[in-house]
């Protein structure tokens, strides 16, 4: 209860309140491996610091996944903090195999699958039916790409509402295939969520496969494609334990081969959606430039400006993601090229990426 009680106060924002509910649990149970590795996202750690021998001692009587998965995550990101690059990647290769070897996944299916997407959706055809409706906007990219701080960035303005990672699309999907009612289950569905607001945005990363889909089932609404360097973002899904389902992400070298067929389907998309109703956004562009990145997106979603979409991280809402924490802060940079203090740890990403 303690742990949870952590969770929600840190997905609102209350990132001291979720310490103490971590702190409690660890005081009833010092061994908790979910504890520790949810205490450590809210922590800068450096060397000698008495949490990592803490965590060492619980990591070194591990006996199952269960706790070994976690609390190497959780050393890793320690460590890095600490400076000591290779301890870190020590653990976080502990951590990523054992994951990665908890469940079965063939990242080839999911590249014949874009491909297949790709040659189903040959043109931007929005003229074949479909539910005209403006309210949604759908925010797509890999995991770790900046989608979360543009749902941040568009929450902050009063006529936008950002409901998360929604599975409406997927349930809409599987429930019927004709185009208009596709798309008026789906704004049924949301509208709720948008509480009298103009747009309401879905944050669903993997529903960048659906863009074609989405363009006919629903004309009128927009999609904004986050995109980042591809080996900073490798970094940091390798370096996160995921709560959702993510499996291409605990393997460097699948990473690179699920990359290099994500970029093919988005270079689809770019090559035949409209540009008013898909865009990209790099991740760069917005850390070095935030206010014409944001005035950009407002207006690409058909609002006025508002100048709270640069006070993004003063925003109060639920974020109930792995950048939680992130979204909290004021823009930095610090994770532009991130990647290349660790490029030695990095080596099966950056052969496949260059093949």
């Amino acid at each position: 209860a303690l742990i949870n009680l952590g969770v929600a106060r840190q997905e609102l924002g209350d990132d001291a309140t979720a310490l103490q509910a971590f702190d409690r649990a660890l005081a009833l149970d010092p061994s908790s491996a979910t504890a520790w590795h949810a205490r450590s996202d809210l922590k800068r750690f450096t060397g000698g610091d008495p949490d990592i021998a803490a965590m060492e001692a619980v990591f070194a009587r591990a006996t199952d996944d269960d706790a070994l998965i976690p609390l190497a995550f959780a050393l890793g990101k320690a460590w890095l903090d600490a400076g000591e690059i290779d301890r870190a990647f020590d653990f976080f290769d502990a951590g990523n195999a054992a994951k990665r070897a908890s469940f079965r996944y063939a990242v080839g299916d999911d590249i014949a699958m874009f491909e297949r997407t790709a040659a189903a959706f040959a043109n931007d055809d929005a003229t074949a039916g479909g539910f005209a409706s403006q309210l949604p906007v759908f925010v797509v990219g890999l995991p770790r790409s900046g989608t979360t701080l543009v749902e941040q960035i568009l929450a902050s303005h009063p006529d936008v509402r950002g409901a998360g990672e929604l599975g409406v699309l997927e349930g809409v999907i599987a429930a019927t295939t004709n185009l208009e009612a596709l798309g008026r289950a789906y704004v049924e569905a949301v509208e709720p969520l948008a509480q009298g607001r103009k747009r309401v945005v879905d944050k669903m990363p993997s529903n960048l496969r659906h863009a074609g889909l989405i363009r006919r089932m629903l004309p009128g609404a927009r999609i904004i494609h986050c995109r980042r360097d591809p080996v900073d973002t490798g970094l940091s899904c390798y370096t996160k334990l995921f709560t959702g389902d993510q499996p291409f992400a605990y393997d460097l070298a699948e990473f690179g081969r699920y990359y290099r067929a994500y970029d093919r389907l988005s270079a689809h998309w770019r090559a035949i959606l409209v540009a008013d109703r898909y865009v990209e956004v790099q991740y760069e562009d917005v850390v070095s430039d935030l206010e014409t990145q944001a005035r950009r997106l407002v207006a690409f979603c058909g609002l006025d400006w508002d100048a709270a979409c640069l006070d993004f991280h003063v925003t109060r809402r639920s974020v109930r993601t792995a950048s939680a924490t992130q979204v909290r802060r004021p823009i930095y940079r610090a994770s532009v090229g991130r990647w290349k203090a660790y490029t030695h740890r990095l080596t099966p990403l950056l052969d496949v990426l260059a093949e």
